[in-house]
């Protein structure tokens, strides 16, 4: 559980019951008993139940927060994580989306892995917290606060589908939701026509942002998905989500293509061990920059997937990868991606 002044949240129930006793009770727990309720299950199978679209949402998971933003439910959010304002490159495109994030003004309780102020989450009355379900102490205490917690961490697509979908719903956004549900499945689908010939898949290594070579996304994780819609093979064996390994299980695996998440790829030239890898030889190394139109926790894996398809492949002669973002993002994120194409 997270620590504040010295001492774990769990040390201030007193006080926090006694604020939340203060607060009304349609403020303190917005429950839907009629047949026309909101009713969504969250990743963990938790029913959350509302009388009317939430209309003051707190996100603590980069993810779901970027997710608010393609639905057009920013204007619900009145709370966001703290590593929004932290990462200059989170920073730099969120602050392109709502103007109060480049104002530094929206209040930041928590952040998406490891702490979550529930004093200051019960300070903006919440109609909805959405959280990581990672956070397991913290999404205890706010429910037993009578806080209504959406717990999101889609492991594959279809949970992915299913959180929009749902978060559509307790914001009023569900036309929008489905809107959006529609393009991705289409273009997933157009992915899928132009991969299922492939005989002769390529391999890929991939390797986390910061420089970390060594760092990769095993057989389990959202990369590794990304690289099956991509039509190529994870070079990483392994099952685990997020192992580290040592350069001679990378120089086994001889990669035909290295993929870098906001690393240049001089650091890669530059260990001279790796200089016998293939991809390193034949200069093939790609980074995804910028990351934000990358995120494989959203609905932009489809475009991840693209780019490393074309990139592996050769692509098409008439295939312009500028273009091809702009359509995806302006589809996503409608008026709002002219700010983030800039």
């Amino acid at each position: 559980m997270e620590r504040e002044n010295g001492r774990s949240s769990g040390d201030g129930y007193v006080c926090l019951y006694a604020f939340v006793e203060r607060l009304p009770e349609r403020e303190r727990r917005r429950e839907g008993n009629s047949a026309d309720a909101i009713v969504v299950n969250d990743i963990r199978g938790k029913e959350i139940r509302l009388s009317e679209p939430a209309q003051r949402v707190i996100v603590l998971y980069q993810g779901a927060l970027d997710g608010m933003y393609m639905l057009n439910a920013e204007h619900t959010v009145v709370g966001i994580q703290n590593n929004i304002y932290t990462n200059p490159e989170t920073f730099k495109y969120f602050s392109k989306l709502d103007p109060r994030i480049a104002r530094k003004e929206l209040p930041a309780p928590g952040n998406w892995e490891t702490s979550t102020n529930i004093e200051s989450v019960l300070a903006l009355k919440p109609d909805l917290v959405i959280i990581a379900s990672g956070q397991t102490d913290a999404i205890r205490l706010l429910e037993s606060l009578g806080i209504n917690v959406f717990a999101v961490s889609p492991q594959n697509n279809e949970q992915l589908f299913e959180e929009i979908e749902s978060i559509g719903k307790l914001t009023g956004t569900h036309e929008r939701a489905v809107e959006l549900l529609g393009y991705t499945r289409r273009k997933l689908d157009e992915i899928a026509k132009a991969t299922d010939h492939i005989e002769q898949k390529k391999s890929v290594y991939y390797a986390w942002s910061g420089g970390r070579i060594y760092s990769t996304s095993g057989q389990n994780s959202r990369m590794a998905e990304c690289f099956r819609l991509a039509g190529v093979n994870n070079a990483c064996t392994f099952e685990l989500d997020q192992p580290n390994i040592n350069p001679e299980t990378l120089i086994a695996w001889d990669p035909d293509l290295i993929l870098l998440w906001s690393t240049e790829p001089q650091v890669l030239y530059d260990k001279k061990e790796l200089a016998v890898l293939k991809a390193v030889k034949n200069k093939n190394v790609h980074v995804l920059n910028p990351p934000f139109f990358y995120d494989p926790h959203t609905l932009k894996i489809m475009y991840a997937a693209i780019e490393l398809h074309n990139v592996a492949y050769g692509g098409s002669e008439n295939f312009d990868l500028d273009e091809n973002r702009r359509d995806i993002m302006t589809n996503l994120y409608g008026a709002k991606a002219t700010a983030l194409l800039e």
